[in-house]
């Protein structure tokens, strides 16, 4: 089973650290020293790698922690109260000479010496309160120390790649929502936001949006979650034309509260900051599913003019979407 672990770095020695070898690819050069076979392995990863690594800690604890790390395991760093990357372990090795070389020491003469190789890295700059509830951790949980994750998670996910998955685009939504709100565009803000409105609460929302906004006071940050809650009309109505299913299959399910659940997409991104993004011909009802592949490229809306109908396409599959709302003479007055 893969597992997953949590590494802050939230000090200024370790986001020095992460800016060397983790925001930039180490050189197989600077690997000399380590095992014939860990080198060997650096040189066949496809992009690369990338390097980290920890020192004893109190008792030795972060070497248990570092024992059990395997290839294929994935950790999640934390610095700057948010999950900026994770990455996928290739191998693990200790080597005081390699981590001199890579990080140099600490004022006590120490150095990173229980270090693992990364391989693959994915920036997901996700928000604590997303992460946490990923990982079924409860509320007041915070990321004291490199740790192993020790509970399943959320059920909704399959693997550890659909939970980063949903991770990014979580990032990229509190992104979009505040670039957009910052200048104006509280419409757009919302509709990036809506699909996070039903799975965290108004408290995480507000710590999240805090994340990327950590330059403006209180008041402020408050304010654009009201903004965001409140300049919501055109998803509201969309959802309700729909009765919350899904434009491509149909799909919706009740929440726990009782109400149907169903998600409004950009079919143009928010992040090309075009104009009319927000127009009823970019907006569409989708599940979870189906929009989780369209931000990832596995689904293709059009609408086809002469023949006054949406399409997509979804892994070489054609198909006819449900539509009340784009083209000419919609939405149609009922009789």
């Amino acid at each position: 089973m893969t597992g997953v672990f949590i590494v802050p770095a939230a000090d200024p020695t370790a986001r020095e650290n992460l800016a060397r070898t983790v925001r930039k690819r180490v050189a197989v050069g600077d690997l000399s020293g380590l095992s014939p076979a860990a080198r060997k392995g650096a040189r066949a990863a496809a992009d690369g790698v990338w390097a980290w690594g920890t020192q004893p800690g109190p008792s030795g604890v972060n070497v248990t922690t570092w024992e059990a790390l395997a290839p294929g395991d994935w950790v999640l760093f934390y610095s700057e109260h948010r999950f900026p990357v994770a990455g996928r372990i290739l191998t693990r090795e200790r080597s005081r000479d390699v981590a001199d070389r890579l990080w140099g020491t600490d004022e006590d003469g120490a150095t990173w010496e229980y270090l693992y190789l990364i391989d693959l890295l994915r920036w997901i700059d996700a928000p604590l309160p997303a992460v946490r509830t990923a990982l079924s951790y409860r509320s007041r949980f915070y990321p004291r120390r490199f740790s192993r994750v020790d509970r399943t998670l959320e059920p909704r996910y399959d693997g550890v790649g659909e939970m980063l998955d949903d991770l990014e685009a979580t990032g990229v939504a509190l992104r979009q929502a505040v670039k957009a709100a910052s200048s104006g565009d509280r419409l757009a803000a919302s509709t990036a936001l809506d699909p996070l409105i039903d799975r965290m609460s108004k408290a995480d929302l507000e710590r999240s949006i805090a994340t990327y906004t950590s330059s403006a006071p209180p008041r402020t940050r408050k304010r654009v979650v009201k903004e965001l809650e409140r300049d919501r009309s055109i998803v509201v109505k969309l959802k309700r034309l729909y009765e919350d299913r899904c434009q491509c299959c149909g799909f919706t399910f009740a929440k726990a509260s009782g109400k149907s659940y169903s998600e409004v997409a950009h079919l143009r991104p928010i992040a090309l900051r075009e104009a009319n993004l927000d127009t009823k011909d970019n907006l569409f009802v989708l599940c979870p599913n189906h929009h989780k592949m369209l931000d990832f490229g596995r689904l293709e809306i059009e609408y086809d003019r002469a023949a006054d109908r949406l399409l997509f396409r979804e892994n070489g599959r054609a198909g006819k979407m449900t539509n009340k709302h784009v083209g000419p003479g919609r939405p149609k007055k009922k009789k």
